[in-house]
């Protein structure tokens, strides 16, 4: 069995109420022990805070680096464990008989997974090779998918729920993406990252280190920000919940 396989389990995360206790003692760590030995031999030469902010963007760059790594070791089964959105909630917001857009649809992993639930699926993205990449994964006859913009290339279509999956930090302009979306759909499910989810991101905007979770993202996000441009883009939240890293916030089109 492959290490994905053994850790995931046909696709799915560990386990969340696996026991993980440890024990009191734990093996000597070479590495824990050398790493403070440098810290201590260091703050005299640097100083705390420049120490501190050596230590900070270490860490940053190493957490992206372990990131991008998992993925292409464990494949889509660690991308989809890693992501705040489960599928026992996609369920609960899509109605029987329902429509899906997923906005940024990327690969469709979560076309494939709103597919189980509703009636017809659709997935717009602007990367003609992620579309191509999204069809050639979909087996699903209840999937489709659009190369374009959701602002102007869906033809007048209207859909019960919009899926909006860590696009939203990516986009210049996020309240007119919304307000668009008001107009497609009556239920959104958006996920971004959580900025707050990582205390040292505190000290990271206090010393001016970097902080975003990828280079391509344009803001980084705290509940009270993406509720307020959820308010002005013409949507009322009505379910806030903090996974994994990500915000997953669930908001009904304002009347």
């Amino acid at each position: 069995m492959s290490v994905p396989e053994r850790a995931f389990g046909a696709g799915s995360s560990p386990d969340a109420t696996d026991d993980l206790a440890f024990p009191r003692v734990k093996p000597r760590s070479l590495r824990i022990g050398a790493a403070y030995r440098l810290v201590r031999y260091a703050r005299p030469l640097l100083g705390p805070t420049r120490l501190l902010r050596w230590c900070l963007d270490g860490a940053w760059l190493l957490h992206r680096l372990a990131f991008e790594l998992s993925g292409r070791v464990f494949g889509e089964a660690f991308h989809c464990a890693s992501l705040g959105l489960t599928e026992d909630l996609l369920r609960e917001c899509i109605p029987a008989g329902g429509t899906v857009i997923d906005v940024g649809c990327g690969s469709g992993r979560w076309c494939r997974l709103a597919a189980r639930h509703a009636a017809r699926v659709v997935g717009i993205d602007s990367s003609p090779a992620l579309v191509a990449e999204a069809r050639a994964a979909t087996a699903e006859p209840n999937v489709d998918y659009v190369i374009g913009d959701v602002t102007r290339d869906l033809g007048g279509q209207r859909f019960d729920v919009a899926l909006l999956v860590h696009v939203l930090e990516h986009v210049d302009d996020a309240e007119a993406l919304l307000r668009a979306l008001a107009g497609v759909a009556g239920t959104l499910v958006v996920e971004v990252p959580d900025v707050e989810a990582d205390p040292l991101n505190l000290a990271r905007r206090a010393l001016g280190c970097p902080f975003y979770s990828d280079a391509d993202h344009v803001r980084e996000y705290t509940a009270p920000l993406l509720e307020r441009h959820l308010r002005r883009g013409g949507w009322t939240p009505t379910r806030r919940d903090h996974r994994r890293g990500s915000l997953v916030v669930v908001a009904t089109r304002t009347p």
